[in-house]
């Protein structure tokens, strides 16, 4: 359960959608590792994060979210089942904190909480380190791009997630398109 709970959690951590950026996130890709211990049977997960033009993908194991920053909206597909069901802007926090002048405290759950810790090196980038307090009083520590304003590191209890290999360029269009053939599935969405 603890496993279930994490991987729909972590989608809603890590989006740097800064509302008073001048300017949007660069195109590019990225390796995304997730180390979670308590998971016995694959305690590491790698996978794949696209961003472009506000729009953001990441390709997690068998299962792959899509949101449009703009409209607030996105897709959790399901590629081998062909099915889908609507996301919005808590599901992929994750990758895309929301940021308000570089910062995700006035977002975050206890804003009085939140304090810039400073600032650090992850992966060759140069980033900056925050320190978060979640609703049920747990630390989580993320690291966010200055240049990207996306998080390349957060840590929370024992799971850490980093984007590594980050790639400058284009992304093609159709990676943020809700692929013909899917079908709708609430039956797969835990919030329904």
């Amino acid at each position: 359960m603890r496993k279930v709970v994490l991987l729909l959690v972590l989608p809603a951590l890590l989006l740097s959608g800064n509302k008073k950026s001048v300017n949007p996130p660069s195109e590019f890709s990225a390796d995304i590792q997730m180390i979670t211990p308590f998971a016995t049977e694959r305690p590491t997960r790698d996978g794949k994060l696209y961003m472009s033009n506000g729009r953001l993908r990441v390709d997690l194991g068998s299962m792959v979210d899509v949101y449009i920053v703009e409209q607030k909206k996105g897709w959790r597909m399901f590629p081998e089942l062909k099915q889908y069901f609507d996301i919005g802007e808590k599901q992929v926090s994750t990758y895309l904190p929301q940021m308000t002048d570089g910062s995700p405290c006035p977002a975050s759950e206890r804003p009085s909480e939140c304090r810039m810790v400073g600032k650090e090196n992850v992966g060759g980038r140069s980033a900056t380190k925050w320190e978060l307090v979640n609703q049920h009083g747990v630390h989580v520590y993320l690291w966010t791009d200055d240049k990207l304003e996306v998080a390349v590191r957060w840590h929370i209890e024992n799971v850490t997630y980093d984007l590594t290999g980050i790639h400058e360029g284009p992304v093609p269009d159709n990676m943020f398109e809700l692929p013909p053939g899917y079908a709708k599935s609430d039956m797969l969405n835990p919030a329904r």
